[in-house]
Parts: structure tokens; sequence; C-alpha cells
């Protein structure tokens, strides 16, 4: 039997009611997708050749990347009737398509960049809502709906291989870029989260600044056969919130992204990012929380919204959920592992 094709996921996607109109919406970004792998494949080889000859910058040959995958989506959706307009991570403009399309896209170009200089993954995510009432051009307050609204969502990572996951609220199915066809082949039809979790993916250099429910999460997992877990843990880390979604897909275990007590601290996008990976999550029988509310409930205040993140395998979300819940009860208690002391050269 052929292998089955986005296309083909696509056409059955379309004959689904109401579901016809924002396919073509998903054929629109897989082509941009295609079309920013490739650039991704050329790195600083997109640049014109006269600025290629002066040293460049990491962080030109980002942009340039950034410019590309931004410049391929809005190519690609320019003259989708369904869509009404975009919102993209890092721009406060919204592009305007048609002021009676039904539909309103989100967009991260690129997340993940500092990666690059590593050859390392980099990816983008993608959703999509349905705007009420759908006439005239769209507005910043069309977007500020919560996760439990959407439609449709995804996310495309460009590694060693170009892989896609999509859901239109029937789970989750994850596409390989087949660069000798140009089309993308189903690989993993209706991905499943594992239950059994020994992963999980957090910024150990932040340790000092988690919140205590974090803290005892990491130590119960760093303690391994030894601990309350009773197995051995495996902790990854690639600074990139579609990298952790794509091994918690895969793998199972939870992903983890604290508020933690520094200025510097990262939280996740919640349009861009939180929300349509939480909706892959919640779709492959996995979940996504805050720490103290699902993530598809959080209603953005505006568009730059960001939320702490933990998401995976759903006996790890609810674990650090009720860890949370307690550590406001007061019936938790601070953790003395080794991991957490402050450390000197010198003995009292």
């Amino acid at each position: 039997m052929a292998a089955r094709t986005l296309t083909q996921y696509l056409l059955d996607v379309g004959s689904g009611g109401r579901r016809a109109d924002f396919a073509h919406i998903l054929s629109a970004v897989s082509v941009s997708v295609k079309l920013t792998a490739a650039g991704v494949s050329r790195g600083p080889l997109i640049l014109d050749p006269a600025r290629r000859e002066a040293p460049l910058t990491d962080r030109e040959v980002n942009r340039g990347l950034r410019r590309l995958a931004t410049s391929n989506l809005l190519t690609q959706t320019e003259s989708i009737a369904q869509l009404a307009g975009i919102s993209i991570s890092g721009s406060a403009a919204i592009h305007q398509v048609s002021p009676t399309g039904r539909y309103l896209l989100l967009f991260e170009a690129m997340h993940g960049m500092s990666n690059l200089i590593d050859n390392l993954p980099v990816g983008s995510a993608f959703s999509v809502l349905e705007r009420d009432p759908a006439s005239g051009p769209c507005t910043v307050e069309d977007f500020l709906q919560p996760g439990t609204r959407l439609v449709c969502a995804g996310a495309a990572l460009f590694g060693p291989r170009t892989v896609m996951v999509v859901t239109a609220g029937e789970g989750v199915d994850g596409f390989t870029l087949d660069r000798d066809v140009g089309n993308f082949v189903l690989t993993h039809p209706q991905i499943v989260i594992p239950s059994e979790a020994h992963v999980f993916a957090v910024n150990a250099t932040e340790a000092p600044y988690w919140p205590a429910p974090v803290k005892r999460y990491v130590e119960e997992c760093v303690l391994g056969v030894d601990g309350p877990r009773g197995h051995d843990f495996t902790m990854r880390w690639n600074a990139s919130a579609l990298v952790g979604a794509y091994r918690v897909l895969n793998s199972g275990g939870l992903f983890l992204v604290p508020q933690i007590e520094k200025s510097t601290g990262w939280l996740a996008p919640l349009l861009y990012n939180a929300a349509p990976l939480a909706y892959l999550a919640e779709q492959a029988g996995g979940g996504a929380t805050t720490g103290t509310q699902r993530v598809l409930e959080v209603l953005p205040a505006a568009l730059t919204t960001r939320v702490p993140f933990f998401f995976g395998s759903a006996d790890e979300v609810a674990r650090i959920e009720s860890y949370f819940t307690e550590h406001a009860q007061g019936y938790d208690q601070e953790f003395t592992h080794p991991l957490f002391h402050n450390r000197t050269l010198f003995a009292d």
C-alpha cells in the first residue's frame, strides 16, 4: 500500500464539513514549511553572494532565515479567501488577508534560532482560530482567544529530517518530508504520548531560581531508583520548546518552563507557542499546564502574553500540578538535595 501523503490528509480534512475551510490554510502552511526547510538547509548560502564575502555573524544569518520563513508563509497565504488575517510572533502588525475570512492564523516563524549556531534543529509553530463575527478587517482583539477555541494546530521541525505534526481536532499525525518527491508523507499516524515517563527537560542552569514545586519534581527524578519515583530518569535540554514537544510526542516525559526568580527567565509565548503545543499534547493523550491552570484555558491579555509551561505525559502533568497545589497549601517543604545547595570551596 502506498504511503499516505499530507495532500491526501488535507483532502480528508477538506471533506469534513466546516473543516474544508481551513484545509486550504493548512496546505499553504505546509508549502511554506517545505520552502523554509530548503532555506534552513542552506544556512548562510541564502544571503546575497556579495554579503557572503564579508564576515557574517550568526545573528545576520538567523535574521535572514526568519525573514525567509515569514515571507514564505505570507506569499503562500496571500489569496486565501477563508483567511482573515495573520499574526506573526515578534510583530505587532496584523497581516490582513480577506475581510470576509472566517479564520485567523498565528505563526511563529523560527523558534530556537540559537540552535542554528551549533547546527541543531529549529522549528515553526502555527495554529488556527475561528473569529466571530467574520466580517471586516481583523483586529488584535480577534486573536485574544483561549486555546480551547483552536480548530487546528501544528509544528514543524527542521533537523536531519524535516517533520511536521498536525492536529485538526481528531488526534495528532506526524509527517516526514520526502525531498525526492517534494511531499510530506505520513510516517507517524495517530501519535499517542507514552504514559511511562523516563525523561524530563529543564534548563538546569536556572536551578537556584526554580519555584519549590519544580525543585521537588526534579529532585525526585534525579534521585532515580533510590528516590520516590523508583526508577532512573534522563534529562534533556535543547533550549527549544518545539524540540521538547517533538520529544514528548515520541518519548513521553515532561518539558518544564517554570517562572523563575530572575528577570532574564524565559516564558512561553501563549498564542504562538504554548497554546498550539498544548493542543497537540492533549490531542495525543497528554496534557499542558501553567502549574496552576490548563494552558488551553488561559485567556491572553495581549499578543505578547507569556506563561509558565509544563507539558508532556498526562500523569507527569498531573504530578507537577499537584506539587504546585500542595505548595500553595503549605503541605510540602523545602528540599535539601545537594543539587540545590549553595556550595563553597571552604569548610565551615
